[in-house]
């Protein structure tokens, strides 16, 4: 592949990630959340039906910072402050941006598609694993992955494998 080729396939992979920040990640049954949100609050919340990475920092440290929290909690149930810790969501699509940028600027790049293709594919692995691991079936909370995160992890994996593609190609140019 060549090196414009090569930059093309990276740029879409960073911009679907980019993009993906903005979608669903997170979708909660509308049913139960008004109840849910009663019993954590205290009060009737609106009812929430979709997620996105980019609201989630907010609303663990907004109004529905229980509700969140509780949504937080369900992947991850030893967090410690989460509501502060949520903000870490954001480096998601700056670090797909960093990628992008360290890739375009850096003259001699194997040791960077090596690092970038196991980190890719790390990010893939890692996030599936944890999604279908954690039983969403038998939850008070009536959650499912919206198309965001399933979109952002097959981003990070196609810059992973084009990563691991071009670390290969440099040991062969050799």
């Amino acid at each position: 592949m060549n090196s414009k080729m090569n930059q093309t396939v990276l740029f879409v992979l960073t911009l679907v990630i980019c993009v993906a920040f903005f979608l669903p990640w997170v979708d909660v049954g509308s049913a139960q959340v008004g109840f849910i949100s009663k019993v954590l609050t205290g009060k009737e919340q609106q009812s929430i039906q979709k997620i996105s990475a980019y609201q989630v920092p907010i609303m663990a440290n907004g109004s529905d910072a229980r509700l969140m929290i509780s949504v937080i909690k369900i992947f991850n149930p030893s967090v410690r402050d989460a509501d502060k810790k949520s903000y870490l969501i954001w480096g998601i699509p700056l670090f797909a941006i960093l990628i992008s940028g360290l890739l375009s600027k850096v003259k001699n790049k194997k040791w960077l598609y090596l690092a970038f293709g196991i980190i890719g594919c790390a990010i893939f692995i890692v996030g599936t694993f944890k999604i279908k691991t954690t039983d969403l079936d038998k939850l008070v909370l009536h959650v499912k992955m919206g198309s965001g995160l399933w979109l952002t992890l097959w981003g990070y994996l196609g810059i992973g494998i084009l990563c691991a593609y071009n670390f290969i190609l440099s040991l062969k140019k050799r």
